[in-house]
């Protein structure tokens, strides 16, 4: 990908994928699931929420103590939240929960840091957030699985991750998937990697995934996510439950442009143990997008020596769930009105990124769709889970846009 004026042309995307950090929501015992925020964590944010999570199995009423002062108490479990009033003080803090329930009771305490370069709190969700939200949300429908919320502490770290990278776009040179890192000492540095950025907004679940756009608005950065390979699955991933979103720039110069960063946060409960199939496009859409254009990272055409630029529409199937552990696709096909269209076909063997694929795999055409054409793609092999190796054969039938 060229540099410098590109830098302000719609279509660069920049790697994604289910980020580091996997620590975040685990078991404290048979009656406590989770805290926020995360134990030991060094916050970015004074006004972050304390909340607790406590297994379902259990009933009772809790009080969540700051500093042995009680933030607030009588909440019935299993979910207890709260925003401090007044906002945290910068330096240690010792946070705690307390629960009684019929028979017995049971407290938890943990420890946290503000930062001295901590802002008071994010503000009020803006328009983009909730562009970015309908947006996200009306894919996940379409895709058959639940919607997102919003939360306080990825909308934070997105906000400083396009606030950073903006500020230092000329320090970055090469754009590679390192866009999602800071370095320490750089202005507005939060975290040097998407995990420790939403822990250090107050974020603990179980992972966390960030995509970034360049150059273009709210609306057309989610399109561009979703009509890609590796970022789409960002978007539709069913154990995906949150998001925040940040945009920086409005390119009032030739060399300054828009960027665009959403975080989503990861919860291993949302995302049953057995696998889950979705295929996208989705059986029946129309009016989809002709080309893929290039702009990926990493770039999914260089895993075929010889492809070129502009490909067709990427379609894709994943096998969602904690529980899978491989992939094994020997059969695919592209008809057009019943007749074979060439393609490349993107696996797990084959990728040189998998861990950014996943447990899924892509047709992508050689070259873009034809004008209100009408498609059938398919995919059949096997999958791994807990229960060992399971045939699929799946399909989806779809038509190209006619501009």
């Amino acid at each position: 990908m060229s540099r410098g004026p590109v830098w302000a042309a719609a279509g660069i995307i920049l790697a994604a994928a289910l980020a580091a950090g996997w620590g975040g929501m685990e078991s404290r015992g048979p009656v406590l699931w989770q805290v926020s925020p995360e134990p030991g964590a060094t916050l970015m944010l004074r006004k972050v929420p304390i909340e607790a999570l406590l297994s379902e199995a259990y009933a009772g009423y809790g009080t969540l103590y700051i500093d042995g002062r009680p933030l607030i108490s009588g909440l019935p479990a299993p979910y207890l939240s709260a925003l401090p009033q007044p906002p945290l003080t910068t330096g240690p803090h010792s946070l705690r929960v307390d629960v009684l329930m019929p028979g017995r009771s049971f407290s938890y305490t943990w420890h946290v840091t503000v930062a001295k370069s901590a802002q008071t709190a994010v503000g009020p969700y803006d328009a983009a957030t909730y562009e970015a939200l309908a947006a996200v949300n009306g894919i996940r429908a379409m895709a058959g699985v639940r919607p997102w919320r919003l939360s306080v502490s990825l909308e934070g770290a997105s906000r400083a991750h396009s606030r950073y990278f903006y500020d230092n776009l000329r320090r970055y040179g090469t754009l590679t998937d390192a866009v999602h890192n800071e370095t320490p000492g750089w202005p507005l540095y939060t975290g040097r990697t998407p995990w420790a950025r939403d822990v250090a907004f107050g974020y603990n679940g179980d992972g966390d995934s960030e995509v970034m756009a360049f150059g273009v608005g709210t609306a057309q950065a989610v399109s561009l996510w979703l009509d890609s390979i590796y970022h789409r699955f960002g978007l539709i991933d069913p154990g995906l439950t949150s998001m925040g979103f940040g945009i920086a720039g409005r390119a009032s110069r030739s060399d300054d442009l828009p960027v665009t960063t959403l975080n989503a946060g990861w919860e291993s409960r949302a995302e049953v143990p057995d696998a889950r199939a979705i295929v996208w496009p989705v059986p029946g859409q129309s009016g989809i997008p002709r080309a893929f254009e290039a702009g990926e990272i990493p770039d999914p055409l260089a895993n075929f020596p010889g492809a070129k630029y502009p490909a067709g529409y990427p379609v894709t199937v994943s096998f969602f769930g904690t529980g899978v552990k491989a992939l094994d696709v020997t059969a695919a096909a592209l008809t057009e009105n019943g007749r074979a269209v060439p393609y490349h076909l993107l696996t797990p063997k084959v990728d040189k990124n998998p861990q950014e694929l996943g447990m899924s795999a892509a047709i992508l055409p050689v070259r873009p769709l034809a004008k209100g054409a009408q498609y059938e793609a398919r995919f059949s092999g096997r999958y791994r889970d807990g229960h060992g190796w399971h045939r699929f054969a799946v399909k989806t039938a779809f038509t190209a846009a006619t501009n």
